[in-house]
């Protein structure tokens, strides 16, 4: 029996992200400098540009394709970059949707949950944080 995988939909947006960003103005916010990754960077002080995603849940759509959540940050400490990192960021994503691979994967849609916000986080008190919702229907893959 075919064992059908989820992807994993943080590694695979990480990737079109880290390769993105910098194509677009947010050279510095990469995976291979720690400006962009799962977790808040825990050097102090924080940069004073960096992005965060984390999945958010999500659900199975189909047998083959699952709809995973991702909650994206954009932190700086000016208001309207942390707010235009994170629209970035969706922008991205949604641009990964038209071209049908995210990170690599297969994706197919997109539906956007929450457009870009300010939320601020008390962990880091020094920065503007902005977040959207996005969910992405992933194939899975197969073992």
């Amino acid at each position: 029996m075919e064992l059908l995988i989820p992807e994993d939909v943080e590694v695979r947006a990480l990737a079109e992200l880290s390769t993105m960003l910098p194509l677009h103005g947010f050279p510095e916010v990469t995976t291979a400098n720690r400006r962009l990754g799962t977790k808040i960077p825990t050097t102090n002080p924080k940069p004073d540009v960096f992005g965060r995603l984390i999945a958010a849940g999500g659900t199975t759509r189909d047998l083959v394709t699952d709809s995973p959540a991702l909650s994206l940050e954009g932190y700086s400490v000016k208001e309207q970059e942390a707010r235009d990192l994170c629209a970035l960021m969706l922008a991205i994503i949604e641009a990964a949707v038209r071209a049908g691979s995210l990170g690599g994967a297969t994706i197919y849609r997109s539906r956007t949950a929450s457009l870009p916000q300010s939320l601020p986080n008390p962990l880091v008190p020094d920065h503007f944080r902005f977040t959207a919702l996005i969910s992405v229907d992933l194939r899975r893959v197969t073992a």
